[in-house]
């Protein structure tokens, strides 16, 4: 069954060094965590809040097996929410407030 994931994406590098920072998915029910956005099989539609170069390949991969990238127009609007729900700034946090924003402030 085709899912539609909600992405906190974020940089591969930990504070330059070699390690990889994983990257938060929400698909409505329970985040996963993943450390890299092709590992999301089942996906139909993914929604992320930034693009960073070092993942544009992973992005790529998505598109070559028809899967729909959303990217978030502004994002300000995470800060903006977050301040509303009075919740602390994590990568949880911020993938289901991803899940919270409308459709029409993400661009394909």
């Amino acid at each position: 069954m085709a899912k539609v994931y909600y992405v906190d994406v974020s940089r591969t590098a930990v504070n330059g060094k070699w390690r990889r920072k994983l990257h938060y998915a929400f698909d409505g029910q329970k985040i996963l965590r993943v450390r890299k956005l092709t590992k999301l099989k089942d996906a139909s539609e993914v929604f992320i809040d930034t693009l960073f170069p070092k993942i544009c390949d992973e992005v790529l991969q998505l598109l070559s097996r028809g899967i729909k990238v959303h990217l978030l127009k502004d994002a300000t609007i995470l800060k903006r929410l977050r301040v509303q729900n009075n919740l602390w700034k994590s990568d949880e946090v911020d993938a289901v407030i991803i899940s919270r924003i409308p459709k029409d402030t993400f661009r394909a």
